[in-house]
């Protein structure tokens, strides 16, 4: 999506993405702000940054063309042990978060009950718009899909936490990458109470 320099930022918000190391945060990242992904797995050391501009468009006139932008910080922090001191840090100031576990692996889900808790304190994350994210999916076989929606693991996560949705996806195929950002940053416009919403 090209973007006029001179669009008019309507508001910036904090993402991080957060969850156990290995479970594919990086992949994710890098998919959605460089349209990359590396086949290393390496893990994360430290913290990622990078900013992302999305247009948006009003919803009350949707056929007027109008030159705002929403900015994403976006943070993706390494989920070691060794970096847990940064996290109040890292985490503060929220505005939406993605919470990711690993498809091929569920016990990476429980991994999510530190990580929501931190989000809590750190940063009001009963307040800000929380999206699941189940990674690999490009690993999981077809006929095994609709159960992973089903997956009573899954949604009594989501219950228990009270997030605002589930999202597979596949950063290695770009599959619902692009798609569950612009998701979070509609539930950011609407928790600001802001008419807008990201163009697809």
């Amino acid at each position: 999506m090209i973007l006029n320099p001179k669009s008019e930022i309507l508001y910036t918000f904090k993402i991080v993405i957060i969850g156990g190391g290995g479970v594919g945060k990086t992949c994710l990242f890098n998919r959605f702000c460089f349209n990359s992904f590396n086949f290393d797995t390496s893990m994360t050391i430290g913290i990622n940054f990078h900013s992302i501009n999305l247009k948006v468009r009003n919803k009350e006139t949707p056929g007027k063309v109008v030159e705002k932008i929403v900015a994403n910080s976006i943070f993706d922090f390494g989920g070691q042990d060794r970096f847990k001191p940064l996290i109040p840090k890292f985490i503060g100031g929220a505005n939406g978060a993605l919470l990711v576990f690993d498809l091929t692996n569920l016990s990476s889900l429980d991994q999510l009950n530190f990580w929501y808790d931190q989000l809590i304190h750190h940063a009001d994350g009963h307040k800000i718009p929380k999206i699941l994210v189940g990674s690999k999916r490009d690993l999981i076989d077809r006929n095994n899909w609709t159960s992973f929606q089903e997956n009573s693991q899954i949604t009594e996560f989501i219950k228990r936490k009270g997030l605002d949705g589930f999202c597979m996806t596949s950063s290695l195929n770009n599959y619902n990458v692009v798609d569950v950002f612009k998701e979070l940053n509609n539930l950011m416009l609407e928790k600001i109470r802001k008419p807008y919403e990201v163009l697809s």
